[in-house]
């Protein structure tokens, strides 16, 4: 006989069972230590992954603590001073430092991007030049990379694949949605930028992908997203096809990548 499914716990019930505040398990699933799912106004977690959890805790292995950071926009002035010096160890000891508690999404939303948003404008006036713009863009990918490639433990949300459209030669943006959707306990496959769509879709199918992201960092490159997101649902039917637009963010990426999954 097949053993019936576990009851889902709310926050307050897995905040009871593990013997801490109710906050402090919300900042657990906020920085990916707990996988949950939105439920009506609140959260849903499984038994199991609270009692998993619960042994992390217990061997010594607690979930990281939750920086505070008061003003973003001075960490991100930090970086931003390190990338155009080309001062990658100071950029590094300052993205580690963070790190200890802060969710990579708010890492790429709050501090990376700003960031570089600042240097590519200051390279469209002519105030930096292409090889700074580069070079920040180098150090970047490799402060990002180093966490894109941990996966958080527990039951995962499904398959995805994140990747740029043919053309796009940013590989920052679809390097950055796949640390954060890995995050959000995804199994990603992150390809690298200018890929043709139809070998996107044929990776999506060959991995039992149920998402494919297609990032872009330029308002062309939005466009041709759109329409390689078209040719993959035509020819793919099975995955869910996101592909980004103008003012989009990080949250909103991994919300709609959570709705996918719902439809699924």
């Amino acid at each position: 006989m097949q053993a019936a499914a576990e009851p889902a716990m709310s926050l307050q019930q897995a905040a009871d069972a593990l013997g801490v505040h109710y906050q402090t398990v919300y900042g657990w699933v906020r920085q990916g230590e707990l996988a949950a799912r939105k439920s009506g106004r609140g959260y849903q977690v499984s038994a199991a992954e609270v009692r998993t959890l619960a042994g992390r805790r217990a061997a010594g292995r607690p979930p990281r603590q939750q920086i505070r950071v008061r003003d973003w926009q001075a960490q991100s002035d930090r970086l931003y001073a390190a990338l155009t010096a080309g001062r990658e160890t100071l950029a590094r000891r300052d993205m580690d430092r963070l790190a200890l508690g802060v969710p990579v999404i708010d890492l790429c939303e709050l501090v990376i991007s700003p960031a570089l948003r600042r240097i590519g404008d200051e390279w469209a006036r002519g105030e930096l030049s292409i090889a700074v713009e580069h070079r920040a863009s180098a150090i970047c990918e490799r402060l990002i990379g180093a966490r894109a490639a941990c996966q958080p433990g527990g039951r995962p949300r499904g398959v995805a694949v994140a990747a740029t459209p043919p053309g796009e030669r940013h590989a920052l943006p679809a390097l950055m949605a796949a640390a954060c959707l890995r995050e959000d306990h995804w199994l990603v496959h992150h390809l690298a930028a200018d890929l043709p769509a139809a070998e996107v879709g044929w990776l999506a199918a060959d991995a039992g992908a149920g998402l494919v992201v297609l990032s872009s960092a330029t308002g062309q490159g939005v466009a041709t997203a759109a329409r390689a997101a078209g040719e993959i649902r035509r020819a793919r039917p099975g995955p869910a096809v996101l592909s980004g637009r103008p003012g989009d963010s990080l949250h909103q990426l991994v919300a709609a990548a959570r709705a996918a999954a719902g439809r699924g």
